[in-house]
């Protein structure tokens, strides 16, 4: 009986033993190694996370992040507890607490977003401005341990039997830009956006296309109202006031008009005014927490849809610009609502006929102007003639004294699936954004899909660090994503890359957001060039065989080069007597790999 109750005894000491590490005392580990702050050595750790007793829910979400990465890492779970503990001497500590650490931080630097990460003895701090900005020093942090979160369903995380710190180590960051939207279809996951500092909520159709980040996830900046963009439609409907107020909306050679995609509102009528006013109001009730609200102009099949009645009329002339009546009208609203929504800004666009800034009219303190940039897409704004009249009508805002955002174009909306090389592009355009004080940056892509059959993921990695920092070393992030995102075929994927960017920029070639793929390529890609570019597309399927997931990339990237082979009949889809059956086949590969729109608002024909 005794013999079996020490067994029973032996058997509790071993469990308890084994939640303890191997029967190791964390205690007896050194507090440094080799000159370094020792962290977690051999599973173990002398160290807890602290949080603040009435931390926000996105701190917590710090915490629990920082908690699991480095469990991951190191087979270690650290301790989390809050600020009313006694100080261990060994801790982490997360966002503003009660703890005294925080004598080192410039809390103004810093602003909302910024963040500062630094260790102080031996305890390791990480706290931002604002709960986002802490959930943002986590993930630096991370980062700086070989973390990288490079697509929802790619991450890579070491495997470390010692996380060493070192003793002076510390980290501050600020975004260069304080609105920074990737809007690609690819990159709305809630969890990615934030842990690439992504911080736009802006959506589309009725708020059902678009990013959302909730409060456990740090939040972001969201628009009033059913969408981002092109709403004079939501604020005076057609439906609802045409027919009783035609004077509502645009006269256009002596007729007031409503169509679709050829017409605006009449912006010094005194209705308009106060029915814009009244819907805003409801759009704060629906949305309290909306940071923007949008005052912006429909999209157009044709620049002359602003009306010409002769008041408007008259301040455009005044203003040497069609945006006169737009700028005046915005100012007007935001003027009207400044003391009810303080901490909202109203937003417009400079776009088609309101390219131009106004001559004489100021913008109000919380109006910003988001211009849309229309160039040439392999180069960057300041290094080709065709974008000469985008560098001079940014400027010219910017002179004018608005807060100027800019929106750029990231891809083809013509053809998704085209081939795009315009990355060499991204990195110079985000330094002179930057470096000319403008303050938000809206990167449109292939918004509906999202699986991207292009390199929208890789794209959208890029753009996302260099809205955080236009400086970063950019090849590093571009080589890193290549070889975990497309495994062992991400050398030849890169080879392919290089040579389709460096065709273009090497001959000069020229092309839009709406060109066509054969155009683009035209007397490029000979007969032995395409030969070499279906051997690295073949070596890089080979090569990434035995890792299904990094497969499926490679998969899906290649279906724009075979986009590109079935437009301009060249390669397998020479064969002109099965042509059809191999672009069938090539539709149901899209369906397939996840791929559903061929081009902006058109599904590929499997999905139609």
């Amino acid at each position: 009986m005794k013999r079996h109750i020490l067994w029973i005894l032996a058997i509790i000491l071993i469990g308890v033993c084994g939640m303890m590490n191997g029967c190791k005392d964390p205690s007896s580990l050194p507090d440094m190694e080799n000159g370094r702050n020792l962290l977690v050595k051999d599973e173990m750790s002398k160290y807890q996370i602290v949080l603040s007793s009435e931390a926000e829910a996105s701190e917590v979400t710090a915490a629990n992040e920082l908690q699991k990465y480095i469990k991951s890492m190191s087979g270690c779970s650290l301790e989390i507890t809050d600020d009313t503990s006694a100080p261990s001497g060994h801790e982490i500590v997360i966002g503003q607490t009660a703890r005294d650490v925080y004598g080192d931080f410039d809390w103004d630097w810093m602003g909302e977003e910024g963040y500062t990460v630094l260790v102080k003895d031996f305890t390791l701090v990480i706290a931002g401005g604002s709960g986002r900005g802490t959930l943002y020093g986590v993930y630096g942090f991370l980062e700086s341990l070989g973390c990288r979160f490079f697509a929802p369903d790619c991450e890579t995380v070491p495997k470390l039997e010692t996380i060493l710190i070192d003793a002076d180590y510390r980290d501050s960051q600020r975004p260069a830009f304080s609105f920074r939207d990737v809007f690609w279809a690819c990159a709305f996951d809630e969890e990615w956006s934030v842990k690439q500092r992504v911080n736009s909520c802006f959506n589309l159709f009725n708020r059902t296309l678009g990013r959302s980040i909730s409060p456990e996830w740090g939040g972001g900046i969201s628009n009033a109202g059913p969408q981002h963009v092109h709403n004079f439609e939501m604020l005076v409907p057609v439906d609802k006031y045409f027919e009783s107020h035609p004077e509502y909306f645009s006269e256009i050679n002596g007729k007031r008009t409503s169509e679709f995609l050829y017409s605006q509102l009449c912006l010094t009528n005194e209705d308009v005014f106060q029915i814009v006013v009244n819907q805003i109001r409801e759009w704060m009730k629906e949305n309290p927490d909306s940071k923007v609200v949008p005052i912006s102009q429909n999209d157009s099949y044709v620049i002359e849809s602003y009306c010409t009645c002769e008041n408007c009329k008259q301040i455009n002339r005044q203003e040497r610009s069609y945006s006169g009546t737009l700028i005046w009208f915005v100012n007007r609203v935001a003027e009207e609502l400044k003391d009810e929504f303080p901490d909202v800004i109203f937003e417009t666009l400079a776009y088609q006929f309101s390219a131009l800034p106004p001559r004489n009219l100021k913008p109000a303190e919380n109006v910003i102007v988001r211009y849309c940039i229309s160039s040439c897409a392999p180069h960057a704004l300041t290094e080709c003639p065709a974008n000469a009249s985008a560098v001079e009508n940014i400027e010219k805002w910017l002179e004018a004294g608005f807060n100027l955002y800019v929106w750029d174009y990231t891809t083809n909306f013509a053809q998704y699936l085209c081939p795009m090389p315009n990355m060499e592009r991204l990195q110079k355009n985000a330094q002179y954004f930057y470096e000319k004080g403008i303050k938000g940056v809206f990167a449109q892509g292939n918004y509906q899909d999202p699986v991207s059959g292009e390199f929208g993921m890789l794209r959208s990695y890029l753009l996302a660090k260099l809205l955080w920092d236009p400086y970063t070393d950019l090849e590093q992030h571009k080589q890193e994503f290549l070889n975990a995102y497309y495994g062992g075929g991400g050398a030849k994927v890169g080879e392919y890359l290089d040579i389709l960017h460096g065709l273009v920029l090497d001959h000069n070639r020229e092309f839009n957001l709406v060109s066509n793929a054969v155009d683009i390529f035209q007397g490029l890609i000979t007969d032995e060039m395409l030969a070499e570019l279906d051997a690295l597309w073949a070596d890089a399927v080979a090569a990434a065989e035995d890792d299904e997931t990094a497969l499926l990339h490679v998969r899906r990237s290649e279906l724009q080069y075979r986009y590109y082979k079935m437009l301009s009949k060249r390669g397998e889809f020479s064969d002109e007597e099965n042509y059809e059956a191999l672009a069938a086949a090539f539709n149901n590969d899209c369906g397939e790999l996840g791929v559903s729109y061929f081009s902006e608002g058109n599904p590929i024909p499997w999905n139609n």
